[in-house]
């Protein structure tokens, strides 16, 4: 807008890095959710995660706060994804686009935030699937 406004191109190679982050974070955000055969795989453009079954211990919808400092992660237009840290929860991850429906897994790596398009479908889906996870 300010190159059109002013006709001096630099404010075009100024506004390069904001529209660069945004792709990165785009690229990294969360897309999807579902249960695969080696685990519990987050869908991203940048290449799905895989959380495997053995390394979930426990599975819940309890609520907890997703303030955090930011230690590798974004906080923005696409959600809340990364490494946090929080005195109440340590060290856990997230990959969260809508914070009223968050799954909590308790993994052998700590706590994983999902938030899944229906929530309590998905934590029995899980449970079924990984064999016992309370």
């Amino acid at each position: 807008m300010f190159t059109a406004r002013s006709g001096d191109p630099r404010w075009l190679f100024l506004s390069l890095p904001f529209t660069l982050l945004i792709l990165v974070a785009g690229w990294f955000a969360p897309t999807g959710y579902h249960l695969a055969a080696d685990g519990v795989r987050v869908e991203r453009r940048a290449g799905a995660r895989v959380i495997p079954y053995r390394a979930i211990r426990a599975v819940d919808r309890e609520p907890r706060p997703l303030q955090g400092l930011t230690v590798a992660a974004c906080r923005g237009v696409f959600g809340r994804f990364g490494r946090f840290w929080s005195p109440h929860l340590g060290f856990y991850r997230l990959y969260v686009t809508d914070g009223a429906r968050v799954v909590w897994l308790t993994t052998d790596r700590g706590l994983v935030g999902l938030s899944p398009d229906r929530p309590d479908a998905f934590v029995e889906a899980l449970r079924r699937r990984a064999g016992g996870v309370p």
